[in-house]
């Protein structure tokens, strides 16, 4: 294998992930595009990245014609694992997608010449960058200073540089009996949904990519649990069981166990995967991607390896092929899946 560029082995700091971007599409150009999608509070780059065929000249990210995928990581600051496993997957599947060879049994040129793969690695640049280097590095550190943090330093900081929890922010129609634990109703580092939902850029840049471009499954990488949440009692019966078909695969094959449906919106409302759902009428799923520790923290940065890439590193793969036969199944069957299609 050629020299990695994405280096996992411990913290991955921002400015390394920038220039791995740039890196990664410079050696892989002919199937990776980069487009700066939103701006984050401080006015960072949030970007997503197409990978495609070799024959797809368009540079619209998710052609008509041809479904697509989309991974999302680094919505919550010190989930590192997240944004480390999008990287990794990128560099790998650019590698041998290009050598034509299967990857731990999956045919990466096959399903990469039938979908666009789209990742946005790091949805919250801002903080990302507090839990590596301090609020003393925030450009908007005058505001942070005096915000409650829910742990014992700024490692633990969870939301983006307003203090708002992205992944309570999004407006799946819920976010008016959004529950705030106590002492997280104003912005702090951990759970605070906002003053109104929609309300940052981060969580703009992801619903206006959504908006441009018809995505036929979404799966949102967190860092707590060794699970996934795959169904909300809002939305579950719209997918006529598909939804549960790709989850009792996923945990065939994968360690991310099966979750309950989540059946309180006051509790699971406001999250992407749940806002997606709803809006974009399609299945979404949220994998917590490591061991749960207590207090919320993810274990350190040099386990990925052992704890998260052994396990997780063709799930992006996995997920490609079942928006295929997402994208297939409900278009040879439009009446059965009316509710997704209207």
């Amino acid at each position: 294998m050629d020299k990695l560029i994405v280096d996992t082995s411990d913290t991955y700091y921002l400015e390394n992930i920038y220039k791995n971007i740039d890196e990664l599409c410079d050696r892989y150009n002919i199937i990776l595009n980069k487009e700066v999608i939103g701006k984050s509070v401080e006015g960072r780059d949030i970007v997503g990245l197409r990978l495609h065929n070799k024959k797809d000249e368009i540079l619209s990210f998710a052609r008509d014609d041809k479904p697509a995928v989309l991974l999302v990581g680094g919505i919550h600051a010190r989930e590192d694992f997240s944004v480390m496993l999008c990287m990794k997957m990128l560099e790998y599947y650019c590698y041998y997608y290009n050598g034509n060879n299967n990857f731990d049994g999956f045919n990466v040129k096959s399903i990469i010449d039938k979908i666009d793969m789209y990742f946005v690695p790091v949805v919250n640049p801002d903080g990302l960058n507090i839990v590596h280097k301090g609020i003393e590095a925030s450009k908007n550190y005058e505001k942070l200073k005096c915000m409650k943090i829910w742990g014992d330093d700024y490692s633990y900081w969870k939301a983006n540089a307003n203090g708002v929890d992205l992944n309570k922010n999004f407006d799946d129609g819920n976010w008016e009996i959004r529950i705030c634990v106590p002492g997280t109703d104003v912005p702090c580092s951990d759970r605070f949904k906002g003053f109104e939902p929609n309300s940052e850029p981060e969580t703009a840049a992801l619903i206006n990519l959504c908006n441009e471009n018809k995505f036929s499954l979404m799966v949102t990488y967190h860092c707590s649990g060794n699970c996934t949440f795959w169904a909300d009692s809002g939305t579950h019966d719209m997918f006529n069981d598909l939804d549960e078909r790709i989850m009792d695969e996923l945990a065939e094959k994968y360690i991310y166990g099966k979750t309950k449906i989540s059946t309180d919106p006051k509790i699971y409302g406001c999250g992407f995967e749940n806002w997606f759902r709803v809006k974009m009428k399609r299945p979404a799923f949220c994998i917590e991607l490591s061991p749960y520790q207590e207090g919320g923290k993810q274990h350190p940065d040099s386990m990925f390896d052992e704890l998260v890439w052994r396990h997780a590193k063709t799930t992006g793969l996995f997920f490609a092929q079942k928006a295929i036969e997402v994208n297939d199944e409900i278009y040879a069957d439009v009446e059965k899946y009316a509710a997704m299609t209207k």
